[in-house]
């Protein structure tokens, strides 16, 4: 009876647990340490690439870096909420082109394989990044 007792015990704190404390997309990423590595790179990456490093010129890294930590933290479940501005918003007057969009999700592809993703758990954020190219691309 007691063990009975504590499997429903055990069982109902399991099933009260928040959604990104189960198998979310933000833990296949490595949780709170594997967004920030990633991001890490990405801005590394984005930084040093002759077909988007100018679009970052007046743009503060380490800010960039806490929003898009935030933002990925979020939309892959995690315990994150975003406080920056929409996409939209933010890339309004930036000009930006889908060629520069290509350019920056080719760097966080290579981002991830530099850190170890696994190829189906990159392609599952990618989906999720995808869609911001309409808010983002203004030209």
């Amino acid at each position: 009876m007691k063990r009975s007792m504590l499997h429903a015990l055990l069982l109902g704190i399991w099933l009260t647990q928040p959604a990104f404390a189960q198998d979310s997309l933000y833990l296949r990423l490595g949780g709170q340490a594997g967004v920030a590595s990633i991001v890490e790179q990405s801005v590394t990456l984005w930084l040093a690439d002759d077909r988007i490093k100018a679009d970052f010129d007046n743009i503060d890294p380490d800010r960039l870096k806490t929003r898009l930590a935030d933002k990925i933290c979020q939309i892959t479940n995690g315990p994150c909420v975003y406080h920056g501005r929409s996409m939209a918003a933010s890339h309004a007057a930036l000009d930006l082109t889908r060629v520069k969009f290509n350019a920056v999700a080719e760097n966080v592809q290579t981002a991830m394989e530099r850190v170890g993703i696994p190829y189906r758990t990159q392609n599952q954020l990618m989906a999720l990044l995808a869609p911001m190219q309409r808010d983002i691309v203004t030209r």
